[in-house]
C-alpha cells in the first residue's frame, strides 16, 4: 500500500493530515495512509520480503485479537485524550502492552504472544510526533517475531497502520521476556530489565467495573474500555527513565484486521 506524507514544508502535519488521523481515531473505516514508523522500521531488511506473508483464506492480510491495557502520565482518573484533548501535563508519556489471544499475519500464527511499547508524545496525540520503542515477546520466533514488527510498524494497513503514521522518531524493536497478567481488576505487565505497569480497575455500581463506551480516541474498536489508575508503573530504556504511581489507566479487548 502506497504511504502518502502529507506534511507542511517545516515538516509539521497539514490541516488535512490532523483531520483525518481525528476521522480514524473517532473510529471511522478507512482513511488516507500517511506512514512514517516504516521508512524506520523496513529500510534494507523486511522491504525485500514484501508481500509474503500471503492472504488468508478469509481474503485479510491479517487478524489480531486479545486484551490490551496501559498506563500513561495523565494525573486525572480519565484520560483527556480519550476525548482528543490535551494531555494534562502538556504531554504523553505511555507504557501501552498486548495481550494476543488471537492472531495471524498470512500463515504465521501468533497466539499467546506478548507486546509492549513505550511512547512519548509531545503534546496532543493526533498532531503526531511520536518517539516509540517496541518489545515482542521473547518466545517469538523469527518468523513471528518479524511478522510483529511488521504489524505493529503499519506495514499491513489497518488501525495499526495510522497508529504507525503518528510515530516520527522509532527507537528500535527488542526482544524480551514480557510478563503479562490479568486478575479480576488487577493487572500486571512487565518487560524484564526495562520497566513496567501495575494498575487496577475503579469500582463502580455494584462492584462492577467503570467503563467508557464511544468515546472519540478509538483504544480498541469496537470495544469499551474499563477505567483503571496505576499504583505504580516505570519505563527505563532508551535514554528515558521515568517512575510514576496514581495516573491514569484503561484496558480494553482489541480486535485489528486489514
Amino acid at each position: 500500500m502506497k504511504n502518502h506524507q502529507l506534511r507542511s514544508e517545516d515538516g509539521t502535519p497539514t490541516d488535512l493530515e490532523s483531520d483525518n488521523r481525528r476521522s480514524f481515531l473517532k473510529g471511522l473505516a478507512s482513511v488516507p495512509v500517511f506512514g512514517a514508523l516504516s521508512s524506520f522500521m523496513w529500510s534494507g531488511r523486511a522491504a525485500a520480503a514484501e508481500g509474503d506473508a500471503g492472504v488468508t483464506p478469509g481474503g485479510s492480510v491479517y487478524s489480531v485479537k486479545g486484551h490490551y491495557f496501559e498506563s500513561c502520565s495523565c494525573t486525572t482518573a480519565v484520560c483527556p485524550c480519550l476525548f482528543l484533548e490535551d494531555p494534562t501535563e502538556g504531554y504523553c508519556k505511555a507504557f501501552p502492552s498486548w495481550h494476543i489471544e488471537e492472531g495471524n499475519l498470512g500463515e504465521v500464527r501468533l497466539d499467546g504472544l506478548n507486546v509492549a511499547a513505550w511512547l512519548h508524545a509531545p503534546g496532543n496525540l493526533t498532531k503526531g510526533n511520536w518517539r516509540l520503542a517496541l518489545y515482542i515477546d521473547e518466545r517469538a520466533t523469527p518468523e513471528q517475531f518479524q511478522a510483529i514488527e511488521e504489524l505493529w510498524g503499519g506495514k499491513h494497513g489497518g488501525h495499526l497502520q495510522v497508529i504507525a503514521s503518528l510515530v516520527s522518531e522509532y527507537m528500535g524493536t527488542k526482544r524480551a521476556k514480557i510478563t503479562w497478567k490479568e486478575d479480576g481488576k488487577d493487572r500486571v505487565m512487565m518487560v524484564d530489565g526495562v520497566g513496567g505497569v501495575e494498575m487496577s480497575a475503579y469500582e463502580g455500581a455494584g462492584g462492577a467495573n467503570v467503563t467508557l463506551h464511544d468515546m472519540p480516541l478509538a483504544i480498541g474498536p469496537p470495544h469499551p474500555i474499563t477505567i483503571n489508575k496505576s499504583t505504580r508503573w516505570s519505563y527505563q530504556d532508551n535514554g528515558v527513565d521515568v517512575l510514576l504511581s496514581g495516573t491514569a489507566g484503561l484496558a480494553s479487548a482489541f480486535t485489528y484486521s486489514a
